[in-house]
């Protein structure tokens, strides 16, 4: 699970239906549709809840659930992606993980990073052939 806590925000949330294919917990971070999303609370498969969805300065987001291998985060403003596949944070641009974000605090010595999160996901496309 991929829970984030929110450092501080607006109030910009959205319904949306949670087309992710597993519960989310309360403040489990989430590609729902086009949103990047932090759920406001649990919220069932394929049910409607409401998320978190602003983004820039407004919201800034924290987490220490990283991939193995690629979980440097030591350059501020760098992008940070997102694997859905198993719900964590990247430093590496892959094809298929999601752009959710731009580090503001650089990875710290308890292993947590925050980052601005974006409003919509940028899917990170295939490399050209």
């Amino acid at each position: 699970m991929s829970t984030v806590f929110i450092e501080k925000e607006l109030n910009d949330h959205i319904k949306y239906v949670n087309n992710t294919g597993a519960d989310l917990a309360q403040y489990e971070f989430a590609v729902v549709g086009p949103f990047c999303g932090v759920a406001d609370n649990a919220i069932a498969s394929t049910e409607e809840g409401y998320f978190h969805v602003q983004e820039g300065l407004h919201i800034q987001v924290g987490s220490d659930y990283m991939k193995a291998a690629e979980l440097t985060f030591a350059t501020l403003g760098q992008a940070v992606y997102f694997d859905a596949a198993n719900k964590k944070f990247s430093d590496t641009s892959t094809a298929g993980y999601y752009k959710v974000g731009v580090l503001v605090q650089t990875k710290a010595s308890d292993g947590h990073i925050i980052f601005e999160k974006k409003r919509y996901v940028e899917v990170v496309p295939e490399p050209a052939e």
